[in-house]
């Protein structure tokens, strides 16, 4: 009579469960949608450190028979760093239930996502100190601008023409921007503003509430608000900001004072701003 193996959900959980994290993680985190992963593979495969080599200008010009002395291309070296770590852990009485449970899968790690979430807005966000210098619109520190109804599209149209300006915006790359809350309160109430109900606007991407001079706009009540009161709207290309992610630990523990078994997993991310003149910044007050 042969002997019945016990099924190993181990690795099904962590495999599993895993990818349903990240996958939670690109479709709902607002600052994960004006990026790009274009290194993402490299933190697959388990690099921490990736090293990026950015060509920089290229010399141009008209042939007229011979060409003129030239130079090879400079290369800036960069490195992108997964130097942020963020853990997360629950419980469940029956681990293999709970993965066979898909509601309370779902439930669990939704929950799991919003706390990642928040922190990731804010460190993307962050990143709105290395845009270009003159990238950054902001009033005179006397009278710093004070967002309305009436002059919002003028400002967002300014940023718009500034990324226009420095090649950031393009007939094949269109400009996204993100708001606080209390600024979407204001571009509602603005009659330019192309909202997500418009359903002949074809062009608005996933998760966008809508467009404003072009721009994909979203919103997240994690960024954006500061200390002083005053508010900082950061808009973009996914050109300016690079992002690579691991689930660097997920493993299942028996609990020591309970039957429950504790899921825990450590996620290890970074993000670096490949081209500071992908990025605009407006500072501003309500």
């Amino acid at each position: 009579m042969s002997q019945q193996s016990t099924p190993n959900y181990n690795s099904l959980i962590v495999t599993t469960w895993s990818k349903k994290i990240n996958a939670g993680l690109d479709k709902n985190c607002t600052m994960l949608q004006c990026v790009n992963r274009d290194y993402q593979a490299d933190a697959d495969n388990g690099t921490s450190e990736i090293k990026i080599a950015t060509p920089e200008s290229v010399a141009t010009g008209t042939y007229t028979g011979t060409l003129p002395a030239y130079t090879a291309a400079n290369v800036t070296s960069s490195t992108l760093k997964l130097d942020q770590s963020l853990y997360f852990a629950f419980s469940v009485p029956d681990i293999v239930q709970a993965q066979t449970n898909i509601q309370l899968t779902d439930s669990i790690l939704t929950k799991a996502q919003k706390a990642i979430d928040e922190q990731i807005d804010r460190y993307i966000f962050s990143l709105n100190s290395e845009a270009d210098e003159d990238n950054i619109v902001e009033g005179e520190t006397a009278s710093p601008i004070t967002l309305s109804a009436d002059n919002v599209y003028s400002q967002f149209v300014s940023l718009a023409k500034i990324l226009k300006n420095s090649g950031a915006i393009t007939p094949k790359k269109q400009g996204w921007v993100v708001v606080h809350p209390d600024v979407e309160e204001i571009l509602l109430l603005c009659e330019q503003f192309s909202g997500a109900s418009n359903e002949s606007d074809k062009a608005k991407k996933e998760g966008s509430i809508g467009r404003i001079a072009g721009l994909d706009v979203f919103v997240s009540s994690n960024v954006g608000k500061e200390t002083d009161g005053s508010y900082t709207i950061m808009a973009g290309t996914t050109d300016g900001i690079t992002y690579a992610s691991q689930i660097k630990k997920f493993e299942q523990i028996r609990a020591e004072q309970s039957f429950d078994t504790v899921v825990r997993g450590l996620y290890t991310y970074g993000a670096l701003a490949l081209n500071p003149k992908a990025l605009a910044v407006l500072k501003c007050e309500i």
